[in-house]
């Protein structure tokens, strides 16, 4: 019966760890997304084109105006002659010679702040720049951005979905576990109950196990996604997954509190639960 108690234990740490890690990970997922959707959010131009007789003094006001926006991040202007350029390299061919006179027209590429680059927003921003004399037209890439939300949202979805098996997995496993347990100690249960012993007196043994077990899951998970980053961050350098420790940092201990806090609660609701049969029950 000891080794069966043991290796119920074993089962409880296993499926504890198992959930911690898929959590873990999703939780890693989650941080890098945030800062690959930060970062292309950031990164997204809108495009104001300007009309073609603008003064360069009508430019310098206007950019002015524009950095002074609140949703605007910076500004880079294009003039016709580096549009020509741009669009040159990219044909491969110089298109003037074939034209005679560049179609291009001058123009600012502003980056959004994150908060305002969502779909939301741009109809605002859009109007709102609109109103610019010197502006001809305004090209936002929201399509792109939709996106990339909806594919995060799809993955987040997912993992979260897969957590929440596990986690259902993992407290079975310890309602088998504190069922085991009780049964192979119910002789000594039942001895204590006639004897008057409190409720605590006979649950206390359980929880502090629950939470060895839970502070063993909570290290054992933290260690595997700890590995798992070091890794991905060795295998692939550019990904810069270790430049947050703090971030990180604070998810570690919060898979250990996690770990602990599930190990706890199941077995106090599991004991609570089994004590209220009769002894005779568990056999």
């Amino acid at each position: 019966m000891a080794n069966s108690k043991r290796t119920s234990y074993f089962y409880s740490i296993f499926g504890i760890t198992l959930v911690l890690f898929v959590l873990g990970v999703a939780a890693v997922l989650g941080i890098e997304a945030k800062k690959v959707s930060k970062d292309f959010k950031e990164n997204l131009t809108v495009e104001l084109v300007l009309n073609d007789n603008i003064k360069p003094s009508e430019i310098i006001s206007l950019k002015t105006k524009l950095q002074g926006k609140r949703y605007v991040k910076n500004t880079l202007f294009v003039s016709k002659e580096e549009a020509a350029k741009i669009l040159q390299k990219d044909l491969g061919e110089n298109f003037l010679d074939i034209l005679g006179y560049n179609p291009l027209y001058a123009s600012f590429n502003l980056n959004l702040l994150e908060d305002y680059a969502n779909k939301d927003s741009f109809e605002m921003i859009k109007k709102d720049l609109t109103k610019f004399e010197e502006v001809k037209l305004v090209n936002i890439q929201g399509n792109l951005l939709e996106a990339l939300d909806k594919n995060v949202r799809s993955a987040t979805f997912v993992v979260l979905i897969v957590a929440i098996a596990f986690l259902i997995f993992s407290v079975s496993l310890i309602f088998n576990t504190i069922r085991l347990v009780m049964f192979s100690n119910r002789f000594i249960i039942k001895t204590q109950q006639l004897f008057g012993a409190t409720r605590w007196f006979i649950i206390k043994p359980f929880l502090g196990r629950s939470l060895l077990n839970g502070f063993i899951s909570g290290l054992s998970a933290t260690s595997l996604v700890a590995a798992l980053l070091y890794y991905f961050n060795y295998a692939l350098p550019e990904l810069g997954l270790l430049s947050d420790l703090v971030t990180f940092a604070a998810l570690f201990t919060g898979l250990l509190v996690f770990g602990i806090l599930i190990s706890f609660l199941s077995t106090l609701t599991a004991v609570l639960r089994y004590l209220r049969l009769k002894v005779e029950d568990l056999y």
